[in-house]
């Protein structure tokens, strides 16, 4: 995995998060809103990005692993901060600590993940498919997002 060795400010400082404004335009194309009932500005980008600014523990924040890792968020940030790059990095900071229960690792790619936020998005969506779900549940978000892609097209 690409800077599993960063530290959270590092993590903070590469994904330019301190260049936000609070335009508001990642939550506007967050993919999220349609994905999860529950979705809030605590699970937005904007809220991860802002938590980060304020300090705020991501490292246990159950919040940090619904993101698809679409880059559609830093796609049309106009000062050019990384939602997926904060949440990568995040992410990796977390795996590493042992921050989070239930990891799992990849049967595509071999990264570790923690799947349990869109386990019950995944299920809802493809109820009925239960060997596709089961599929779609022991890949990363970036190679779930493929596989569903391919599988659909």
């Amino acid at each position: 995995m690409e800077g599993t060795n960063k530290t959270a400010s590092q993590v903070k400082r590469d994904a330019a998060i301190y260049g936000c404004v609070e335009c508001g335009r990642c939550v506007g194309v967050c993919p999220m809103a349609q994905m999860y009932k529950t979705f809030s500005i605590v699970m937005s980008p904007r809220g991860i990005i802002k938590r980060a600014l304020m300090g705020e523990d991501l490292l246990h924040d159950k919040n940090l692993w619904y993101c698809t890792e679409c880059n559609a968020g830093t796609d049309v940030c106009p000062q050019g901060v990384s939602c997926r790059d904060l949440i990568r990095g995040m992410r990796n900071i977390a795996l590493r600590e042992g921050a989070v229960d239930r990891i799992r690792v990849c049967a595509h790619c071999g990264d570790r993940f923690v799947a349990v936020p869109v386990e019950d998005f995944v299920i809802s969506r493809l109820a009925g498919e239960v060997p596709r779900v089961l599929e779609l549940l022991k890949v990363c978000p970036a190679c779930r997002r493929n596989v569903y892609v391919i599988r659909n097209a």
